[in-house]
């Protein structure tokens, strides 16, 4: 809120972004980079799109809010509704933020937007306003330009342990039996201190009481569950030391959201309607044949968020 009504008020309050004589003034074009522009530019798209998608991507865990609802049908046919209210309220505000930032910013609009409010004080001129105001307006700022940072922080951990937990239900519990039975047949031959044993890993573990077995059990599944949420936590971390600009970490992004968004749900619902599998939610919209103009979409997406990356790597070249 704080973003748009700064961005909108410093559009009527601040005539030095502009070429205008009257408010609200409009930032000055400059499309020879595409830099700003008010009609269409197409090499800014892989960037757009990708920061779209991973703001607006959590069909994912959809069947995780719905699982509570199993048994409350009535709730469940308003999910569809909500789910698309939810959606258009966000796209609003995300469109209303974006065009009046860049119709202020302009050409000096950051990839992120928090970044532009650094000692940003809504247009106004600093020696007219009294102190109070002034101080007012800089603490706005700085929690605008510190929100996301904050935000990131305190939501990595979630979104790290929500994909550890998927990748180790997605091992199966077949992973956990061999990896107790790797435990227990390193803990033997620590105990022993015989290495030129030759008992199978199945031998040794079949030999235990059930009691041990359990045991050995509980251990694999915390030592598995701990593997793959490091998994999931370090690339990441790695990566940000690598891809240090936020533009190009969403074009990054992007090619997993699109394989998210796109791919894996439509492959999932012509998977679906091969079982002739129908539920609750099943519609017009169900048709497999709507499946196809998605995977052609994902399809040039995926390619034109390739050429931004390449272009991001070369230098813009």
């Amino acid at each position: 809120a704080v973003v748009v009504f700064g961005s909108v008020f410093a559009l009527f309050a601040d005539p030095s972004h502009s070429e205008r004589e009257s408010p609200p003034f409009f930032a000055v074009t400059d499309e020879s980079n595409c830099d700003m522009s008010y009609t269409v530019c197409f090499q800014g798209f892989g960037v757009a799109f990708s920061t779209c998608m991973f703001s607006q991507l959590f069909q994912h865990s959809i069947p995780g809010l719905l699982r509570p609802l199993n048994d409350q049908p009535e709730k469940l046919r308003k999910a569809p509704r909500t789910f698309g209210a939810s959606l258009l309220t966000t796209s609003s505000f995300y469109f209303l933020l974006g065009t009046s930032a860049a119709s202020y910013f302009g050409a000096e609009t950051r990839s992120s937007i928090n970044l532009n409010f650094a000692d940003f004080i809504f247009g106004l001129e600093p020696s007219l306003l009294p102190r109070w105001l002034l101080v007012l307006l800089q603490i706005l700022s700085k929690i605008v330009v510190i929100f996301p940072a904050l935000d990131t922080i305190s939501v990595f951990p979630l979104i790290a342990n929500t994909l550890g937990n998927n990748l180790y239900a997605s091992a199966g519990p077949g992973s956990i039996k061999s990896l107790a039975k790797s435990i227990v047949a390193l803990k033997v031959k620590l105990q022993e201190k015989d290495f030129s044993t030759r008992l199978s890993y199945n031998e040794r573990y079949a030999s235990l009481p059930m009691q041990e077995r359990k045991r050995a059990l509980e251990l694999s599944s915390k030592v598995a569950s701990l593997f793959w949420r490091l998994v999931a936590a370090i690339p990441p971390l790695l990566g940000s030391m690598v891809a240090t600009d936020l533009s190009f970490s969403f074009l990054l992004a992007g090619i997993a959201g699109i394989h998210v968004a796109f791919i894996a749900p439509s492959m999932l619902q012509l998977k679906s309607r091969r079982l002739n599998q129908k539920t609750l939610f099943s519609g017009w919209y169900s048709n497999p044949l709507l499946c196809y103009p998605v995977l052609a979409f994902s399809t040039f997406s995926f390619c034109v968020v390739l050429v931004q990356i390449r272009r991001a790597v070369m230098g813009g070249k």
